[in-house]
């Protein structure tokens, strides 16, 4: 009786041990799970060799090792977290799989493998049943790393080396959640660590590129920038939280370029356009006046077509606008060299080459008079003559250097005359359409206008093959329009002639420093127009 109610005893003890142990196990990996719920990636790897120890110790695991897939090459799985309870802990290198082919293809297809005896693998298996005798393995149970539908990431096996060992049902699948907790935390170790890496790579590129970065969330009232955003436009720390950085950028807008920056922005959050470019100067708080390039998009709206999101870049171009000024700058100052230099040469012809000339067909006008014989005479009178037509086309030479009408009688009279000496000419039938009243304009722009009406009829005597051109001359928003058209063979403005493209940079160039803007209309075979506006004296474009 005695040595029944023992065994009874045992058998009762024995059993409230395995309830205990059970319970235990059960309150390990709930606790597991919440500790690897906000882990940061640091701190992953150091839990999961102590959750290996933890748990493995108690169930007698002797050897568990965690291995991922290579992302360099997939037939190679990488330990990257262990446990053995021996003195001396083995080295393992990466796992190839040559070495475990069967393994190999049930961890691929997903499957659990649990082995009690090595002696139990499959015939097919001879490979991997040698190498685990060779590890010293009795007994295991291997477990696939997977999430969802997705590719293992990985296995984790769980060995004895002592004795074999059954893994009842009810044991893996405690051993599957353990699993599954490591594959959660993997995973979201993973995907922190790219979106570290690709928030570095954009974080360089951007800072690479001079970028700064913004995002506003106009449900939720709030602004993120970057670092470089704050630094570009000077943000006091007060104004970093909710849309106080907003208000700041708006306020800090050059007074004269904000109602422009602005209507660009309603355009884009009221849907009237998709994306925003624009260039504008900012008041730095400490460093002064800046250039900024933003680019800005709306990434969210609602059914009504609200923004609730909206993203943009900006950038720094201070250092280009600068570099741009003085290109412009030296630009202005050549062009002025340049009319200076056909002024000085057009008073030389005009005042010496042409006088000269004159006494020198007056000469032979008197030698003329006074000829011998009647071949003489006529010898002479060709002579003066042809001198009085080199003077005439030197006239004309020195007007087309530098048009004295211009500067005494205005745009208007230099204009008709310069139409009136092309008709003389005979080469084309001009019209000439010019308001009787147009604003008024600088010394500058009149003198771009009238040379952008000389080239322009010149490409039209030489290069178009035109019947008939017209200029016309019209007040026009603020300022005055320039245009000149022919019906000739036209030509694609990308792909014109060198000598032309000359022409029509040079064009465009003074047409920009005076502030105004410079269009081409041309298709072959259908007749080119030149569109040239300035503003009026004191005007900007």
């Amino acid at each position: 009786m005695n040595t029944d109610h023992r065994e009874r005893r045992t058998i009762e003890r024995r059993v409230e041990e395995r309830r205990e142990s059970h319970f235990e196990f059960e309150r390990l990996i709930s606790e597991l799970s919440t500790r690897f719920i906000n882990l940061r990636p640091d701190e992953v790897d150091r839990e999961i060799e102590d959750a290996l120890r933890r748990f493995c110790k108690p169930l007698g695991i002797e050897l568990a090792v965690l291995w991922q897939w290579s992302a360099l090459d997939p037939t190679i799985l990488a330990p990257t977290h262990t446990y053995c309870n021996q003195a001396i802990h083995p080295a393992f290198e990466p796992l190839h799989q040559a070495l475990f082919p069967w393994f190999y293809e049930q961890m691929l297809a997903g499957s659990i493998v649990a082995i009690s005896s090595i002696e139990d693998l499959p015939p097919q298996a001879a490979i991997d049943m040698e190498n685990c005798r060779l590890w010293g393995i009795r007994s295991n149970l291997t477990l696939p790393l997977s999430l969802g539908g997705e590719p293992p990431v990985g296995v984790l096996g769980l060995n004895t080396l002592q004795d074999q060992r059954e893994w009842p049902n009810g044991l893996v699948k405690q051993l599957q959640l353990v699993a599954q907790v490591f594959t959660n935390a993997i995973a979201r170790m993973r995907h922190e660590q790219a979106r570290q890496v690709s928030e570095a790579r954009l974080s360089a590129g951007s800072r690479l590129a001079g970028l700064a970065f913004y995002e506003v969330d106009f449900r939720q009232g709030t602004v993120y920038a970057d670092n470089h955003f704050r630094e570009l436009c000077g943000v006091p720390p007060e104004r970093e939280m909710g849309v106080g950085m907003l208000q700041f950028w708006m306020k800090q807008l050059h007074p004269d370029d904000r109602e422009r920056v602005l209507s660009k922005r309603r355009e884009l959050h009221d849907g009237t356009i998709e994306q925003a470019s624009i260039k504008y100067r900012f008041l730095h708080p400490t460093q002064g006046e800046k250039w900024i390039e933003h680019e800005a998009c709306v990434s969210k709206r609602d059914a009504a077509g609200h923004t609730l999101q909206s993203y943009g870049v900006l950038r720094d171009v201070t250092g280009q606008k600068r570099i741009e000024h003085e290109m412009r700058d030296l630009s202005r100052r050549l062009i002025r060299a340049q009319e200076d230099e056909r002024a000085l040469l057009a008073r030389e012809l005009h005042d010496d080459v042409t006088q000269r000339l004159a006494v020198l067909a007056i000469e032979i006008g008197r030698a003329e008079l006074v000829a011998g014989d009647v071949a003489q005479a006529a010898a002479m009178r060709s002579a003066r003559e042809e001198l009085m037509a080199i003077s005439e086309e030197i006239h004309s030479l020195a007007y087309q250097l530098h048009p004295s009408i211009l500067r005494e009688l205005g745009l208007v009279e230099a204009l008709r005359a310069e139409c009136g000496r092309r008709v003389r000419q005979g080469r084309i039938e001009l019209s000439v359409d010019i308001d009787p009243s147009p604003a008024d304009v600088g010394a500058d722009a009149a003198l771009c206008l009238f040379r952008v009406a000389q080239e322009a009829l010149n490409n039209v005597v030489h290069h178009a093959r035109a019947r008939t051109a017209s200029l016309t001359l019209r007040q026009m928003d603020g300022g005055l329009m320039l245009a000149v058209s022919d019906d000739g063979v036209g030509f694609d403005p990308a792909q014109s002639p060198e000598r032309m493209h000359l022409g029509l940079a040079s064009m465009r160039e003074r047409v920009q420093l005076a502030c105004g803007t410079f269009d081409i209309e041309s298709v072959p075979c259908q007749g080119t127009t030149i569109l040239a506006w300035v503003p009026a004296q004191g005007g900007r474009p």
